[in-house]
């Protein structure tokens, strides 16, 4: 009896190959969710403590706190695609739980090669950070009462600045905008000076540099030229009359017709002259150029190690299933910026230069190697984050206990 029952439970069992096909997809999945699962309670250690920010009490007159945050495009890149998931999955929820504002700007510039080949061209970060502190620096000369020229000049740089948008505007929607439009155009600006955060270290090395020049560099500037209307551009458009003759009929019986036709073609109108770019010299206006800095943002940097190529497929699988380790690298490093009370000065030109050069080692870099050209003088002002360790209040028991037993063992 017992026999025939057991007989009849072996046959209702599946094989032996079925049994490891499915133990192996349930274990499989079973792990990838428990690592989704201990990714997500990591992640919200961090924004749990991240909260204890915006928690604290402030006055109706306090401004909030704001940082630039610059992301380009990775080595190995033709876009910044990856690296703002990377953005938004480890570094944008700490910042939302800490009520920390942001502005975020993605430098995606391409050019197509003669070949047909498309490449990254580098420098747009650079260009950005440094225009934004040169910036403040001609707002200050021209803020001194012996500086009525530079005064005027202003008001010209905006006046064209302000008829490029209309152009512009109205070359995108075809009629005049609305006075209510340029209020929703321009946010109100920060009054003060916003901390930068480079993501990767592609954007670290644009964005040291950036505050080099902007702190060092020449405060001339080239007026904008103005943007051209497309009903110019239609204007200039000729109409070309063309003539043909016909003929029809015999030899004997020729009847010859002219016909005039109107053609719109492209042709080559004479070109009016051009107002020659006018560059404003603030540099003869700056006594203190060689003196004194202007005040400059506090730098962060957070690391993005972008793996490309089929020899970083068992490091992509590895990584997809302990995500909690890359949670706790990234969104600490977040965190420290949350933190302001993380902020010190740079130990010297050192380590602004070795910020995230282990990233260089990564294969997507193939060998290339970026420079960090910084001014003695702005290395011995600069403040840094101190990103690359865990040093934000607010730490539970177990990891303030991990912490002490990593120091020891260093």
């Amino acid at each position: 009896m017992s026999s025939g029952i057991l007989g009849a439970i072996k046959k209702k069992l599946p094989s032996r190959n079925v049994a490891l096909f499915w133990g192996g997809v349930f274990g499989v999945v079973g792990f990838y969710k428990y690592n989704k699962n201990e990714s997500e309670k990591r992640l919200s250690y961090y924004c749990k403590r991240a909260e204890n920010v915006a928690q604290q009490a402030s006055g109706a007159l306090d401004t909030v706190r704001k940082v630039q945050v610059y992301i380009a495009v990775p080595m190995g890149e033709l876009g910044t695609r990856k690296a703002r998931m990377h953005w938004e999955r480890y570094i944008l929820p700490v910042f939302v739980a800490g009520a920390l504002d942001y502005e975020l700007t993605l430098v995606n510039d391409i050019e197509t090669k003669d070949n047909g080949e498309e490449a990254v061209v580098r420098g747009g970060v650079h260009s950005r950070v440094a225009e934004e502190i040169k910036e403040r620096r001609r707002k200050r000369l021209e803020e001194e009462p012996d500086n009525e020229e530079l005064r005027l000049w202003r008001q010209a740089i905006e006046e064209r600045k302000r008829d490029n948008e209309v152009r512009e505007y109205k070359n995108l929607m075809g009629r005049e905008p609305e006075e209510a439009h340029f209020g929703l155009w321009k946010p109100e600006p920060y009054p003060g000076v916003m901390d930068v955060v480079a993501i990767g270290r592609e954007t670290w090395v644009e964005v040291v540099n950036g505050i080099s020049e902007g702190a060092t560099g020449s405060l001339d500037y080239t007026m904008p030229a103005l943007v051209p209307l497309d009903t110019e551009e239609r204007e200039n458009k000729a109409l070309k009359i063309s003539t043909e003759t016909r003929a029809q009929g015999t030899e004997s019986e020729v009847q010859v017709t002219d016909t005039a036709s109107t053609t719109e073609q492209a042709v080559a109108a004479p070109e009016e002259p051009k107002d020659a770019a006018h560059t404003i010299n603030y540099d003869r206006f700056d006594d203190r150029k060689d003196s004194s800095l202007p005040d400059l943002p506090a730098a962060a940097y957070i690391s993005h190690f972008n793996l490309t190529g089929w020899g970083s497929v068992p490091h992509k699988i590895w990584n997809f299933f302990h995500d909690q380790q890359n949670v706790d690298k990234y969104a600490s490093q977040a965190l420290q910026v949350v933190f302001e009370s993380t902020k010190r000065a740079a130990r010297g030109m050192q380590e602004i230069v070795d910020m995230g050069k282990a990233e260089e080692e990564l294969p997507s870099w193939e060998g290339e190697h970026l420079d960090v050209v910084v001014d003695r003088r702005v290395a011995d002002a600069l403040m840094v984050y101190e990103t690359q360790s865990d040093s934000a209040p607010f730490k539970d028991e177990q990891e303030k206990g991990q912490s002490e037993d990593r120091e020891a063992g260093n």
